[in-house]
């Protein structure tokens, strides 16, 4: 409970800072306005933009505004709603790693690290719609960690209908039913393929059946035939525009201005046979034309893309905090310089403009390293299935994340994973000091450290090797 306290009262007391240095303006971003007005729109009972119907955005996190946007303090009542969210998340890791390792203070370890990981902790004060998104990702984490433990079919489709929840809020884990499919063909091993395969089918059925319903309602309303429509907008005004800067030597920010990117004038004049489309149509044409420039230069893509995922992964949201704190402008640009000059020559410009955030980046990205060190250390001391379960879910995030698009802040979902993994390698570092300190006082009473050590790294390596054994092995329930 202490703990759960401390995750609330510190993002107000966080709130509180924000409000002090730059007002109710701190806790939104240019994506806000947009949820706020979907938000409204439901309040009368449609999902629209300027009388459009929208398929760009999803209900999720309009429909969670709603009592917000519906009252006379907005902003306040979608903060609390982001403090409870956040409080949400710390319980459900609690819960999950009370699961995996319930004799052991791993949980409390874990709910620490969690409160004070900046990326969590920043957007928990931003009106957007990541730590919703993360509170239902850990609960389909949740369910599925129960599955893995009790493989029931009860909890199998509650951890699907969970992760369609979580769809509905943020597009981005729209493939990872198909991924998951696959995962639940190989685990659990004790049971049989036979038993196995339903079940991985009964998973991707379920998942399909609860993202069914906003695929009807796109083709019916919009002529788009699919969930949403801001993967082609991601793929046509970024993916494609960071190829075409590459190509053209021109800087990304001009490009996306010349595709027309947060400009419809500007985009219909160089597409003036798309005024008459439908909306379908034309998120089809962008999907089309960047799959079109991607495939011809796939290497050039290839190598965006994994520069997009190494800034997924190692970005520490510097900026982001100062701009906060009035230490860096809120257009600074610093990724669309990445993106154009690269990573290393966007941090000297950084020294060079504005110091004070170069002394930051590097007390946050050693926290973020130790974040990840202790994470793998923490691999080792979990259960074989819910350790790949752990490392399945980060591969994926970290791939479909990565593009010139790229920022911290698509880091949110992999943190309370890096965080349970964390917190038990370091209960398991405290249960061994308390071994030594036993030792020391009756050497009779444990083995020596590096016995200890030893057996649990010989330990861990037979437990993979039985893992990649017992794949297709059938046993019995």
């Amino acid at each position: 409970m202490f703990l759960l306290a401390l995750v609330f009262i510190s993002r107000l007391l966080a709130a509180l800072v924000i409000l002090g240095f730059d007002g109710s303006a701190g806790f939104g971003s240019p994506d806000t306005a947009t949820y706020v007005g979907l938000a409204a729109s439901l309040v009368h009972g449609s999902f629209s933009s300027n009388g459009v119907p929208d398929v760009v955005r999803t209900p999720g996190y309009p429909l969670l505004l709603v009592p917000a946007v519906a009252s006379y303090h907005p902003t306040l009542i979608a903060l609390f709603e982001n403090l409870l969210l956040a409080t949400v998340s710390a319980w459900l890791i609690w819960k999950i790693v009370r699961e995996i390792a319930p004799f052991s203070k791993a949980c409390v370890w874990a709910v620490l690290l969690y409160c004070f990981e900046p990326v969590g902790f920043l957007y928990s004060e931003k009106v957007l719609s990541d730590l919703l998104f993360c509170a239902e990702l850990l609960f389909f984490l949740w369910l599925t960690v129960g599955f893995l433990r009790s493989p029931r079919y009860t909890t199998l489709l509650g951890s699907s209908v969970a992760l369609g929840l979580a769809t509905y809020t943020r597009p981005v884990s729209l493939f990872l039913g198909m991924w998951m499919a696959a995962f639940f063909l190989l685990v659990p091993r004790r049971l049989p393929w036979s038993s196995r395969i339903p079940k991985a089918a009964a998973f991707v059925l379920v998942f399909t059946i609860t993202l069914l319903p906003w695929f009807v309602r796109n083709q019916k309303l919009a002529g788009y035939r699919g969930f949403s429509a801001i993967t082609d907008e991601s793929l046509y005004f970024y993916s494609a525009a960071a190829v075409k800067a590459k190509l053209e030597h021109k800087s990304f920010s001009r490009v996306q201005e010349e595709l027309g990117w947060n400009d419809n004038q500007r985009y219909f004049q160089s597409h003036p046979e798309q005024r008459d489309w439908s909306q379908g149509q034309v998120f089809k044409f962008q999907n089309a034309e960047a799959r079109r420039i991607i495939s011809q230069h796939l290497f050039t893509y290839s190598l965006i893309h994994v520069r997009g995922c190494a800034v997924v992964m190692l970005d520490p949201a510097v900026t982001e905090i100062m701009k906060l704190l009035r230490r860096y402008p809120q257009n600074g640009a610093l990724l669309s310089r990445a993106v154009d000059q690269g990573f290393l020559r966007a941090v000297l410009w950084l020294v060079r403009q504005y110091p004070e955030t170069a002394l930051a980046l590097p007390v946050l990205g050693a926290q973020l390293l130790l974040y990840y060190f202790l994470g793998l250390v923490g691999l080792r001391r979990l259960p074989i299935e819910e350790g790949a379960l752990l490392v399945w879910l980060f591969t994926y995030f970290v791939l479909v994340s990565g593009s010139s698009a790229a920022v911290a802040r698509f880091r949110m979902p992999i943190m309370p994973l890096v965080c349970i993994s964390a917190g038990i390698a370091i209960a398991d570092w405290a249960d061994k000091r308390r071994h030594l300190a036993a030792a020391s006082r009756d050497p009779a009473s444990a083995d020596s450290p590096k016995e200890s050590h030893g057996r649990s790294a010989f330990a861990t390596l037979i437990s993979f090797r039985q893992f990649a054994a017992g794949v297709g092995r059938t046993e019995p329930c």
